[in-house]
């Protein structure tokens, strides 16, 4: 099995996979696979999103005929690039919950971590996601599997979109946003849009839930510092093109405004190394 990114989620990951699966650790430093060596059955992608199409390629190469790439990026798009790298029949999306950093090479992390998965159309592809999800558990990790993922997708999205922003533009901490009257009614009006964009694409979800949604997950990672944040903290690129971009412009696509998301969209990015 392999993970593919080796930031803070990819560590979770691992540190759930280790001593029950030989695992292939694969970055942008390190060559997935040498001369003749096995290909693997299951990837697990775990890229920030402007590393997915690295991600992808990679897959690609490294993944067996009758293997699964997992997903469990944030945002959307990620499914998609994987998918047509690997084959769609091969290709599986899931989001995890988990507050995660690494500091100095130590994983900080809120707890072993909860994963939904939806499995993939082929039936050898869908029984190596089942071994995985099976390891996974005995690391620790709450796993699910449902047969539509699309609305775990779009929950976890009301998240990053009500959240990531408004952290990494008031260097706050998820509690510390939450506490903020303010910072927390614009967080509800980013959450309320992910609601109505959704909604147009066929997945059922309220206003209100969309708001106790972020405000839910909000509480339980108070200490965490969102990894928009830390990018932005660190000078690196976000995630805000797929997260609160994808809001808008997926909206747009269903004649639905997300005029705020689109706003947080250009201000976070206007914050990204020139």
């Amino acid at each position: 099995m392999a993970i593919l990114g080796m930031g803070a989620i990819g560590h979770v990951v691992a540190r759930a996979l280790e001593g029950r699966a030989e695992l292939v650790r694969v970055d942008r430093t390190k060559s997935p696979l040498r001369e003749g060596e096995t290909a693997v059955e299951a990837v697990v992608v775990a890229t920030k999103t402007p590393g997915t199409e690295w991600a992808a390629n990679v897959a690609a190469k490294i993944l067996g005929p009758g293997g699964v790439a997992l997903t469990i990026q944030n945002g959307l798009g990620n499914y998609e690039i994987i998918a047509d790298h690997v084959g769609h029949d091969r290709a599986a999306v899931g989001v995890i919950y988990v507050g995660a950093q690494l500091e100095g090479g130590t994983l900080r992390a809120t707890g072993p971590g909860r994963i939904e998965i939806g499995p993939p159309e082929n039936p050898t592809a869908r029984t190596w996601l089942d071994e995985l999800g099976s390891l996974l558990r005995a690391g620790g990790m709450d796993v699910k599997v449902v047969d539509d993922p699309w609305p775990s997708v779009w929950r976890k999205l009301v998240t990053n979109a009500a959240v990531n922003p408004l952290t990494a533009l008031t260097r706050k901490t998820n509690a510390d946003l939450l506490a903020d009257p303010a910072a927390a009614l614009v967080a509800d009006v980013l959450a309320r849009e992910v609601a109505r964009v959704a909604s147009a694409h066929g997945v059922a979800l309220t206003e209100d839930e969309a708001v106790e949604q972020w405000r839910s997950m909000a509480a339980l990672t108070g200490n965490n510092r969102s990894s928009m944040l830390q990018d932005v903290e660190a000078g690196r690129h976000t995630e805000v093109e797929a997260i609160n971009g994808a809001v808008y412009r997926h909206g747009a696509k269903r004649g639905v405004r997300a005029p705020l998301n689109q706003a947080v969209t250009l201000l976070v990015g206007a914050l990204a190394p020139g």
